[in-house]
């Protein structure tokens, strides 16, 4: 009974990503092609100056005249305020470090924004959110404002890293878990569920849903839990992974800091979502089961050191009996997956040669897992840019 228990408790989690990985991996639809509505961009920023001046450039390219973009420089030291104002944006600036992080800098453009007089007479239908480290791919903009207005729902664009010229296979990697986290996991979830979860930038909100959120949260990832509190809330939330928006990856100590703040930060909120959201299912929303079984799958190498661990030991206790066979089945289908979504999605972030760097990959997260239980990240840092 106890071989059962843990195989199958450890295949869940491995079946569930498997599942997603095929799922998500085949080619999926095209945005809407309507017209967008008029739409600001709110782009929260702190110490950007090295790197802003990209983003809001980029940002403005795509803007009509009934459009805008307000940056909030947040706790800045630099001339990150300064630099997006010579380039044309509508720039504010919030001091406050007691309160530090980007879900404070969100409040404090939204309720800014909320209290102009042009926001009643002439203001947007849609916000998006464009972190400032970030650029929309061309037309991306509107589109996912179409998106947004023509559903009536928060939509979640596809946010993914670029490695930087000379990346290290171990930041290669990275990026490419990230592409699947955010991507192949994503279409999977709007195919299986109806339902995407926000992952921080390229997201768009109707203005009338974008009034009544606080954002005002000390969590680590405060926007996976605004979206899944938008969602236990009714709310719809759902993905286009036809509009892109990129970010340049770190160097590979500055992508160790950001791992770490965002899985500590997504097993924290497994811990408390996975509860309501199993809850919400049986209370008449069955389609929430899988978003719960989304929210059980650890980050991918710590599944994978789970599962080879556990399918190990099943067989030096068990043999190859029912359990170890069904944990191995799961284990081959999840192996089975990610190679297919590297073959759909992946090759340019992870050419062949740096596959065998997978060994070095897991070694290097090791450190992250262990200190959720030593040394837990509990404060917002600003990832550290270099290239």
């Amino acid at each position: 009974m106890l071989l059962w228990l843990v195989c199958f408790g450890v295949a869940i989690p491995v079946g569930v990503l498997a599942l997603e990985c095929f799922v998500g991996t085949p080619a999926g639809r095209g945005a809407e092609s309507s017209a967008a509505p008029p739409f600001m961009v709110l782009m929260p920023a702190h110490d950007e100056a090295a790197g802003i001046g990209r983003s809001v450039a980029d940002v403005l390219a795509q803007l009509r005249p009934c459009d805008r973009l307000l940056v909030v420089a947040d706790n800045c030291a630099d001339d990150t305020a300064a630099i997006a104002r010579r380039l044309g944006a509508w720039v504010i600036e919030r001091h406050d470090p007691t309160l530090r992080g980007k879900s404070h800098a969100l409040e404090y453009g939204r309720a800014f924004m909320t209290r102009e007089p042009f926001w009643r007479s002439a203001g947007p239908a849609v916000v998006l959110i464009v972190d400032a480290d970030c650029s929309p791919e061309p037309g991306a903009l509107a589109r996912l404002a179409a998106a947004s207005a023509a559903r009536g729902s928060v939509v979640q664009g596809a946010y993914l890293l670029v490695p930087p010229p000379g990346a290290t296979p171990v930041v290669r990697m990275s990026c490419f878990a990230f592409m699947v986290k955010n991507l192949v996991r994503q279409i999977a979830l709007r195919r299986l569920t109806g339902a995407a979860l926000l992952q921080g930038s390229g997201m768009a909100f109707p203005v009338a849903i974008f009034e009544g959120i606080n954002w005002s949260d000390d969590s680590l990832v405060e926007d996976l839990d605004m979206g899944l509190r938008l969602l236990l809330a009714g709310t719809h939330v759902t993905f286009e992974e036809r509009v892109t928006f990129l970010s340049g990856a770190s160097s590979q100590g500055g992508t160790a800091g950001q791992r770490r703040r965002w899985e500590h930060g997504m097993m924290q909120s497994m811990r408390i979502f996975v509860p309501r959201l199993l809850w919400a299912a049986l209370s008449g929303r069955p389609r929430l089961i899988f978003l719960a079984l989304d929210q059980i799958v650890p980050p991918t190498v710590l599944l994978l050191l789970i599962a080879a661990v556990t399918t190990c030991a099943g067989v030096i206790v068990g043999g190859l009996a029912t359990p170890v066979l069904l944990l191995l089945a799961c284990d081959l289908a999840l192996a089975a997956g990610l190679l297919a979504a590297w073959l759909r999605h992946g090759r340019g972030l992870l050419p062949a040669r740096d596959i065998g760097a997978c060994v070095r990959y897991i070694i290097w997260k090791l450190p992250i897992f262990a200190q959720f239980v030593t040394r837990r990240q509990r404060q917002w840092v600003r990832t550290e840019r270099a290239p």
